[in-house]
């Protein structure tokens, strides 16, 4: 009785679905990975082995002005494993970590799909997937460091030097919903639904002349409603909409700046703008809340398939909170930004090189991060004064020196990884919000890393 009506609403999906299936240009890809750290690496503090691995599908599909991508692997995670897991690694954070019933260890998702239409100079994007801004390795506006979240949004080619691109996106807060939480408990069960928080932001990237690119960056967060589609206007600037709608929402500002130095050197400059007060621009105590990145970007240094980065990235304390935590910018409680978050630095080295069938990464990183406790969000929006890196524990930090080698097999579809990594971690164990003496510890570590994959490139480094 029941099928029926289901199978109405589903079979224009399914005939769609087969006429994908009956195209030539139609690839399916099967997906494994494993990776081990023996000691763990950056993505725990602790030194103790951890093994990730993976098992899914690719999927691609080309039909007239219509593009599908979906991924969708099922992860086993294995040894020191732990809800905080990755949370100072700049590798992807998991949407969820729930522990076997039948075995030991952990299990995650990884999944994303990407339908695009493209025509002449417009392109429409839909989907659940990642998205990364600017120029550099790193990302201080948007970054994929929290789990893909569904969005949709558009890239619009307006002249060859001018492109507009816009998205819009559904976040998770982790903020429960207590006024829905009746409908989902019971005596055996409990669940619950979380407080919407959404996304909407905007890119105007300008070529003004060959060698230099400048794009202009706007973003909003805003909660407890539904889809707005005041933000759905794409070419109005969303601050004036904020304000339109009663300061209610948390916008941010952005710049990125590329320059290419030489014909195989880029210099690039990233801004980020949480809060802005002009007349204090120059004082100590002021209420002008950045972030920053430097780079250098070079290729064909030693040989033709060689390239060089050196990065700095540094975020003020107070950027990416909100005096209303509903518009915080975060999802998954990882930040949008910066992956190491608000009061954060890091400095990066990274040389990559390909020889034959084999390829050669070094790579050095010096981050470190401060505290962000309730207190200090409160004493930034009364404008009291704070010294950077000061409190019950100062920071934490880490230092990061790892060389490895990729070696490729079986006409490039398969992967073999082989790496070490020398770690010196200070404070390791801090939690920013709540840091307490207690629970921090020094640690130097040496880790093995080696992994093998087989038709997908390593999710995590």
């Amino acid at each position: 009785m029941h099928f029926f009506p289901y199978l109405k609403y589903s079979l224009p999906f399914y005939l769609f679905f087969t006429q994908i299936i009956a195209e030539k240009n139609v690839h399916f890809t099967p997906i494994f990975f494993s990776m081990t750290n023996s000691a763990g690496g950056d993505w725990h503090y602790k030194d103790e082995l951890i093994s990730i691995n993976g098992i899914g599908m690719d999927a691609r599909a080309n039909i007239n002005h219509w593009t599908i991508e979906a991924r969708y692997i099922q992860m086993g995670l294995f040894g020191n494993i732990s809800q905080d897991l990755m949370d100072f690694s700049p590798n992807q954070s998991f949407p969820y970590l729930d522990g076997s019933k039948d075995a030991s260890g952990y299990w995650s998702e990884y999944a994303t799909t990407k339908i695009v239409y493209h025509q002449d100079a417009f392109t429409f994007e839909m989907g659940k997937y990642d998205r990364h801004w600017g120029f550099g390795k790193r990302a201080i506006h948007i970054s994929n460091k929290a789990p893909s979240y569904p969005q949709f949004g558009f890239r619009w080619k307006i002249k060859d030097n001018l492109k507009l691109t816009y998205f819009h996106g559904f976040l998770k807060s982790n903020i429960p919903d207590s006024s829905l939480a009746i409908y989902y408990q019971n005596q055996f069960s409990k669940r619950s639904l979380n407080v919407s928080r959404n996304i909407a932001a905007h890119q105007l990237e300008w070529t003004p002349f060959p060698k230099w690119t400048i794009s202009f960056n706007e973003s909003v967060i805003y909660a407890v409603r539904g889809f707005d589609v005041h933000y759905l206007l794409g070419i109005i600037p969303l601050y004036q909409i904020e304000n339109y709608l009663g300061d209610t929402d948390n916008v941010q500002l952005g710049c990125d700046i590329k320059y290419q130095f030489l014909s195989n050197t880029q210099l690039y400059l990233s801004f980020y703008m949480d809060e802005l007060t002009p007349e204090w621009l120059f004082k100590k105590n002021n209420h002008n809340w950045f972030a920053w990145q430097f780079g250098i970007h070079a290729k064909n240094i030693l040989s033709n398939e060689d390239q060089f980065r050196a990065e700095y990235n540094w975020t003020d304390h107070r950027i990416y909170k909100h005096k209303f935590p509903v518009n915080d910018f975060y999802s998954h409680d990882e930040a949008l930004g910066f992956w190491a978050g608000p009061h954060a630095e890091e400095f990066l080295l990274n040389y990559e090189i390909d020889m034959n069938n084999y390829h050669f990464i070094s790579t050095f990183s010096h981050v470190k991060r401060g505290q962000v406790t309730q207190e200090m969000l409160e004493d930034s929006y009364k404008s009291i004064y704070y010294e950077r890196y000061t409190g019950t524990i100062p920071f934490e930090s880490r230092i990061s020196l790892s060389s490895q080698v990729v070696r490729s097999f079986w006409n490039d579809k398969a992967s073999a990884y082989l790496g070490l990594q020398w770690i010196d971690w200070k404070n390791a164990g801090f939690n920013p919000a709540e840091p307490s003496l207690d629970d921090v510890q020094d640690i130097s570590k040496f880790s093995i890393n080696v992994g093998l994959t087989v038709s997908n490139q390593f999710l995590f480094d």
